[in-house]
């Protein structure tokens, strides 16, 4: 199946993608690397388009307002609009952002050249009026910031490494957490949390390794059955709740991954590879690993997953969505042959007069 012609709504940024958002109604945000912000909604429509000062790297939702990160900026939007409400400079790059519990909370970090590494970070608090609460600073780089159950978690790099409850107050409850290893990634669903490590161990909340892959751990997803880790030499990782091993994929580096809809009633996960010069796009069962359909030339940056439907964003500015039930359709109707007199040219118009109604 052509997995891009499978697409229900493929759209334009105008420039490379740098962060994409599904919402629940099925509104799709993408921000760009030289700061263009645009919403499209449920049915594909422009709802607005807006141009921030620099990349628009996180966002995060929270009723009828957006708060993004844009280069050293901290930006927040009315959601129906996309007018600023207001934006505050953080000290270096505005790395993440989550809104929890009412508060938004954004992650920077200071980057020197000429020692090749991040001298100083810091964790901020803000209302959603854009009043300033706090800012705790620190020596670690904070890799990945997630609120599950109740509380705030961030990952952090060298010298403590291990992770940290962030407390409303603006102190951190630090772990160590079960090796003396950066945490490089994470991921939470609603019944667990993990945390990926520089030398390979995938660890939970109670700092407890839950399995450990041959070397570095790149991205980790929660799915449905347990996590799917990517490590540094390409090769995806699929293990239970409990740290089984089930099957591996390999190929060359990946972008992005994540859980998908279930296709014929089986899990699937998608998965973006890039060589250096080429770029994938593929889609595979998530039971056993095996290839349901496959991309090529495609340079996907970001892949996420709501519901019934999946976003891409591409490095030539490309954003593909895919709804779970146009997708089965188009893969049903592939596995079946053609008759013999049917004129090929006819039957893609068809198909592109098909796709049409469907958007």
């Amino acid at each position: 199946m052509d997995l891009v012609a499978s697409a229900w709504m493929t759209r334009s940024l105008g420039e490379p993608v740098a962060s994409v958002t599904l919402e629940e109604d099925g509104t799709v945000l993408v921000g760009g690397w030289d700061g263009s912000f645009k919403r499209w909604n449920e049915q594909g429509d422009l709802v607005w388009s807006t141009q921030l000062n620099d990349r628009v790297n996180d966002v995060a939702v929270h009723h009828d307002c957006l708060v993004a990160t844009a280069g050293l900026h901290l930006v927040c939007l009315e959601r129906g609009t996309g007018e600023i409400r207001w934006s505050h400079p953080l000290e270096g790059s505005s790395d993440a952002v989550v809104v929890h519990d009412g508060t938004v909370y954004a992650v920077s970090s200071v980057y020197d050249i000429e020692h090749n590494d991040f001298l100083e970070s810091a964790v901020w608090s803000f209302g959603l009026d854009g009043v300033e609460n706090w800012i705790q600073r620190m020596d670690e780089r904070p890799w990945t910031m997630m609120s599950f159950k109740g509380d705030l978690w961030i990952g952090l790099g060298r010298p403590r490494c291990g992770f940290a409850l962030v407390q409303p107050d603006g102190t951190l409850v630090h772990s160590k957490g079960p090796v003396d290893s950066p945490v490089t990634s994470g991921d939470s669903s609603h019944d667990r949390i993990l945390f990926g490590h520089a030398d390979g161990t995938v660890s939970d909340d109670t700092a407890t390794t839950i399995y450990t892959l041959p070397t570095g751990v790149e991205s980790v997803a929660c799915v449905a059955e347990g996590s799917i880790s990517a490590d540094e030499q390409g090769t995806l990782h699929a293990h239970a709740s409990k740290g089984e091993a089930g099957w591996t994929s390999k190929g060359h580096a990946v972008e992005a991954h994540c859980e998908g809809f279930a296709v014929k009633g089986t899990p699937s996960h998608w998965v973006a590879r890039w060589s250096g010069i080429e770029g994938s796009l593929e889609v595979l069962n998530g039971k056993d690993g095996t290839s349901i359909a496959h991309a090529e030339s495609m340079h996907v940056r970001f892949l996420q997953r709501l519901g019934d439907r999946i976003v891409a964003g591409c490095e030539n500015g490309d954003i593909h969505v895919w709804d779970a039930d146009v997708f089965e359709r188009r893969l049903s109707a592939t596995s079946k042959p053609a008759p013999a007199s049917e004129n090929p040219r006819k039957s893609a118009l068809q198909d592109k007069l098909r796709k049409l109604r469907e958007r």
